[in-house]
């Protein structure tokens, strides 16, 4: 700790004496002079700036700034993996999102962070994150939310055995217990959060939970107690300071010890000892001099309940009219309500029965007035909830409409496009293609004819088999008869079907007489297309011989690797090129 401490006292020196140089220059906003020295800054020294930076942001009232350079140091101390300024300002970042009452932007984001924090062990940043969590249910009203949330994060810290974990989580169920009005629950979960606490370094939620764990007690009265808790609380403060002393700090402590005076205070005056409750009520009055109004609300409650205690209820009723005068004007009307029919209860102890009576027929339809009020308000904000969810429902539907017509258009456009980028590589494909079949049949045309022209003793028998065979094809054209077969072609010849296969697989490169026909009812079909294209393509199929429409272009497509309708486009662009 100490050395890192060190290590941000050099980067800070560092950053003065750079802050220096463009402050001699001319006088600038700090932020301006933390951004233009950042880019010349590396390692620690820069996530500091950025953190200072944040820090200058959080002074004001800009969420989108604030987050924008808490956003800047998470993401540069990922690219240094500092872990630990990364888990900080992910933790900020939550309680940013807490503060500026931001929701959904906090429970959604909070699985990604709660994730970094658990892989890096940063367990106090992982609580307290998820913490804020539940504080955010309890402060929208949604008690059970909250309650199942609070005991996820318990059982999560018990199973992890975090003793700061099993804190976090029992305080806050006892806060929501407390909420419910169930004391005995409350009671127990901050008599464990009070236990896992007082092992953690960090003593301010263990100060806070003493002083719910002291309301929740005095609901239940259970003074004895409160005087036990108090007293360790105090204990934990003084010790707190002394060790704070020693160090050569003096923190500042007036409030803590203030509401632990109070509890003292209480203690002492509901188990008989009066002397003891009215010297813990001095030191609480000393520790509320000099501090702000609303820090007294708690110390005038307990002296009107102190004096009510001791029988004087003029002083009881003198501080009950104080605490009512600053709760009306600060707002707080149930609390301004509660007072006065504290004010009342004062009022019938003293004997004055028709002032009390006055008072409770002036408070108690005031608090059903409010009830009314607060019910009405809540019907109106379910009805507003209700017409604004119908008009961004409808703007919903609207914008995904829109969203839908722009998807399916530029759908289609990309298909267009693709479909042009696939037809132009298919066309210089085909083209090739008919260059290659074209070559190809002008090879074995000069086979053919070589093989026409030779001497009959120099060929074989088979070669002279297959030589008349495709003088009978070509001059008789019998393949356009899609009935033709091997009988009928071997007995066109004057050979059997024995001699003509064997001759077509020796000169035909191995094909068999089926394959054969069907190359040369392919090539015929081939030169149908390019000297009649005005000729239907079904009628070609149906010219050439073929069987059925379907087999005609399979084994066209087989052949030249494209369809009919290609071949005959591609021939065209091939005549129109020669023409030009």
């Amino acid at each position: 700790m100490n050395s890192l401490i060190l290590r941000l006292s050099i980067s800070c020196l560092f950053l003065i004496s750079l802050y220096s140089d463009y402050a001699l220059s001319q006088p600038k906003n700090p932020q301006d002079s933390i951004r233009e020295i950042i880019p010349t800054l590396q390692g620690e020294a820069k996530l500091q700036a950025l953190t200072d930076l944040y820090a200058l942001t959080a002074r004001g009232n800009d969420v989108n700034v604030e987050i924008s350079a808490l956003y800047d140091v998470i993401i540069e101390a990922g690219k240094q993996g500092n872990a630990s300024f990364e888990g900080q300002s992910r933790a900020k970042l939550v309680l940013c999102y807490y503060n500026y009452d931001m929701s959904d932007s906090l429970v959604n984001n909070l699985p990604a962070q709660l994730e970094f924090m658990a892989k890096h062990g940063q367990w106090d940043y992982y609580y307290n994150s998820w913490d804020a969590k539940i504080e955010l249910f309890l402060y929208l009203g949604k008690i059970q939310s909250a309650l199942n949330e609070a005991q996820a994060m318990y059982n999560d810290a018990k199973n992890r055995q975090n003793s700061y974990g099993l804190g976090v989580s029992s305080h806050a169920l006892g806060m929501i217990y407390q909420t419910q009005q169930r004391y005995d629950l409350a009671e127990k979960s901050f008599t464990e959060a009070v236990e896992q606490l007082k092992k953690e370094e960090d003593i301010s939620l263990l100060l806070n939970t003493y002083n719910i764990f002291c309301e929740t007690l005095d609901a239940t009265k259970k003074y004895d107690k409160i005087l036990a808790i108090a007293k360790e609380w105090k204990e934990t403060i003084d010790t707190y300071k002394n060790n704070a002393e020693k160090r050569g700090i003096t923190p500042q402590l007036s409030g803590r010890y203030m509401y632990c005076y109070l509890a003292l205070t209480l203690g002492h005056l509901y188990t008989g000892d009066t002397n003891q409750a009215k010297y813990f009520l001095n030191l609480a009055e000393e520790s509320v001099k000099g501090r702000k109004k609303i820090t007294q609300l708690k110390l005038l409650q307990i002296q009107s309940r102190f004096y009510e205690h001791l029988g004087q209820h003029e002083k009881a009723l003198a501080y009950a009219d104080s605490n009512y005068q600053i709760l009306i004007e600060f707002e707080d009307t149930v609390s301004a309500l509660t007072t006065l029919e504290s004010k009342a209860r004062i009022l019938r102890k003293s004997g004055k029965g028709m002032e009390s009576a006055l008072l409770y027929e002036q408070v108690m339809p005031a608090k059903d007035s409010l009830r009314d009020l607060e019910m009405a308000a809540q019907l109106d904000e379910l009805r507003t909830i209700y017409e604004v969810d119908k008009l961004i429902l409808e703007k919903k539907i609207s914008e995904t409409r829109l969203f839908a017509f722009i998807a399916i258009s530029l759908f289609l456009l990309l298909l267009l496009l693709v479909y042009m980028f696939y037809a132009r590589r298919l066309r210089h494909k085909n083209r090739i293609l008919y260059e290659k079949i074209q070559n190809a049949q002008q090879a074995e045309i000069k086979i053919e004819k070589t093989l026409e022209q030779a001497p009959e003793n120099t060929l074989s028998k088979e070669q002279l088999l297959f030589r008349s065979l495709n003088k009978l094809l070509t001059q008789k054209q019998l393949f356009i008869n899609p009935k033709l077969g091997r009988k009928e072609l071997a007995d066109a010849i004057g050979t059997n079907v024995t001699y003509l296969a064997d001759a077509i697989k020796e000169c035909a490169h191995g094909m068999t007489v089926s394959e054969y026909l069907n190359r040369v009812r392919l090539i015929y079909a081939g030169n149908v297309l390019v000297e009649n294209p005005d000729l239907p393509v079904d009628a070609v199929g149906d010219d050439c011989g073929f069987t059925s429409r379907s087999t005609f272009y399979r084994l066209f497509r087989d052949y030249y690797g494209m369809s009919p309708a290609e071949f005959r486009s591609i021939s065209k662009e091939k005549v129109k090129k020669m023409v030009l």
